[in-house]
């Protein structure tokens, strides 16, 4: 993956926003790239890494405004294994993303795409509403 690529959701509501560290897992199959994020299990993907990386902002970008807008949020970062620390549960101070050991524990698939495909990894920041 491009280490030029970076994470730009054009993401607003009246909640706060925290940042988070996020892994992109970037790889070919057959003839398309993909961009997958398994802390959010969002996924992107395109003819290049252009496209795959515009096509993942973009989902990740329904997937915060969906749960936001849904109020499932928290519900469904807790259920990915994140932790919402401090403050109150709807209105945390303090986010963190669970570690790619932990992910790959419990996600099979995750775990089958770690040891099969030739991968790359980049570590990026978002910004999580609370």
């Amino acid at each position: 993956m491009n280490k030029n690529h970076h994470i730009n959701v054009n993401f607003k509501n009246a909640e706060a926003k925290v940042k988070a560290n996020i892994v992109l897992i970037s790889f070919k199959e057959s003839d398309n790239y993909i961009v997958y994020s398994p802390h959010l299990e969002v996924t992107g993907y395109g003819k290049n890494e252009d496209e795959a990386m515009s096509s993942f902002n973009h989902c990740l970008g329904v997937f915060l405004d969906y749960t936001t807008n849904k109020k499932t949020l928290h519900k469904e970062l807790n259920r990915l294994g994140w932790e919402l620390k401090k403050g109150s549960v709807k209105r945390p101070r303090k986010i963190s993303a669970p570690s790619m050991t932990d992910l790959a524990m419990h996600n099979q698939q995750l775990k089958e795409l770690l040891n099969k495909h030739d991968i790359s990894t980049i570590q990026k920041e978002v910004a999580i509403p609370v």
